[in-house]
């Protein structure tokens, strides 16, 4: 089984990517799930934490504290943690029916600076070969969009830099497993510079782009995605509100 996973910010346009993604032949990309891989990580390494204090030979013992703490393994855990995500992604759907799995998620400046490295060597471990794309969008634009009108704007502005942070990350230390998309130039009106992004996304996720796929990218392109397709804010509707009268 391949990996692919969305790697950006809210309102950025990430679930016109899925849309996307899910356009592809035997590709299951869910939407979001409120980034719960990490509550994986982090169960692993404070598991980790306390095997390595008290993993000595008198562990073996039943009369131990920690007995059987060896038995907590790196491997082991990767091996039960692969089988929650694929089954997470699956649910309901037989896995004979894809070879690749992923989901796009906006939550990812929950990491922390100290673990974003050794988190994404764990889910590489869990999920080999991963993919990731890249999404990005104005931050100007994004700020002024959907739920972000909400939030407090240095924090906002904070979250989403360090997604950014993150997917820099991701661009130095795995070059070859990274595609960017930009929201801007995927839906814009040069057809040419729009196509050569869904046929780069197609190539990089399946290996190939015929023209038949490229015409259900296109396609995906005219469906709403997300809470507000194609663009529209509060702040969108308010301009044209007041500009009708």
């Amino acid at each position: 089984m391949d990996y692919v996973f969305v790697v950006t910010y809210g309102r950025s346009g990430s679930t016109l990517v899925q849309g996307m993604l899910n356009a592809m032949p035997r590709t299951l990309v869910r939407g979001e799930n409120g980034l719960y891989i990490q509550h994986l990580f982090r169960a692993w390494r404070a598991a980790d934490e306390i095997r390595q204090k008290r993993k000595g030979p008198s562990s073996k013992q039943p009369t131990n504290a920690f007995y059987g703490i060896n038995a907590l393994t790196r491997g082991r855990f990767v091996r039960n943690a692969q089988r929650l995500v694929t089954g997470g992604i699956l649910g309901a759907e037989d896995a004979g029916d894809y070879d690749r799995l992923g989901f796009k998620e906006v939550e990812w400046h929950h990491l922390t600076a100290e673990e974003t490295e050794p988190f994404f060597g764990w889910l590489d471990e869990v999920c080999p070969g991963a993919k990731y794309v890249l999404n990005t969008r104005d931050v100007e634009t994004v700020l002024g969009s959907g739920f972000w009108q909400r939030r407090d704007t240095d924090e906002s502005v904070a979250a989403i830099e360090r997604v950014v942070e993150i997917q820099d990350l991701l661009r130095s230390s795995r070059p070859e497993r990274v595609f960017e998309t930009r929201y801007e130039v995927v839906t814009g009106t040069d057809r040419a510079a729009s196509d050569a992004v869904l046929r780069g996304l197609a190539d990089f996720v399946l290996g190939d782009c015929d023209d038949a796929l490229l015409d259900r990218l296109r396609a995906t392109l005219e469906v709403g995605h997300g809470p507000n397709p194609f663009g529209k804010s509060r702040r969108d509707r308010s301009a044209e509100a007041g500009s009708a009268t």
